[in-house]
């Protein structure tokens, strides 16, 4: 999968009732949703912006998604009118750069009994 935006966005919305779309735009604004506490982890750094004539701005980010420990690295477009309102207008690349598989296993569970 070279890409795994469609995945995650619908994982997240499964999962928590909002996309990919939201988490982003809300993570260049530096908010998160409480549910996410645990099992979602974003590092959003903003890298340019462009200013419209209109009063609008695109702000461009990068950073790492973690969503039960597995890493993503995106970059991002959102952006924001003269009104104030915002949107994310562009991933630009969502790609897993770090997963892992771990197993909890409960004690006395490797005991036999005969």
């Amino acid at each position: 999968m070279r890409d795994a935006s469609d995945a995650v966005d619908a994982y997240l919305t499964n999962r928590f009732g909002f996309g990919l779309e939201r988490l982003l735009a809300d993570a260049s604004n530096g908010r998160q949703a409480a549910c996410l506490a645990g099992s979602v982890a974003v590092a959003c750094d903003p890298v340019g912006t462009f200013d419209y004539e209109d009063g609008g701005t695109s702000a461009l980010y990068q950073g790492l998604l973690t969503i039960e420990g597995v890493v993503y690295r995106f970059r991002c477009s959102v952006f924001t009118d003269a009104g104030g309102a915002r949107f994310l207008e562009s991933v630009g690349e969502l790609e897993s750069v770090h997963w892992g598989v771990g197993l909890v296993v409960p004690r006395g569970a490797g005991a036999r009994t005969g």
